[in-house]
């Protein structure tokens, strides 16, 4: 018998519209990611950088500033 996959799914917790470019803006864009009921870690987007905190982590697991995380996409299409 095949084994089930869990539902990927992400969560945004967002009241309202949120703006990350204005320089004395304090907001941030929060996605949780899901496999089933398993927290895999939360994506957070801000005016100046991308973090990500892995499930159960009290420290960043990965935080780059925008140009960095671009050209980490890049390099990551590349290959």
């Amino acid at each position: 018998m095949a084994k089930k996959k869990a539902l990927t799914t992400v969560i945004v917790n967002q009241v309202s519209t949120v703006e990350l470019t204005k320089r004395t803006t304090k907001n941030s864009l929060s996605l949780e990611v899901r496999s089933g009921e398993e927290l895999l870690g939360t994506l957070i987007l801000g005016r100046g950088s991308v973090q990500w905190w892995p499930k159960g982590s009290k420290t960043i697991g990965f935080n780059k500033n925008w140009k960095g995380f671009v050209a980490l996409l890049e390099s990551a299409i590349k290959k």
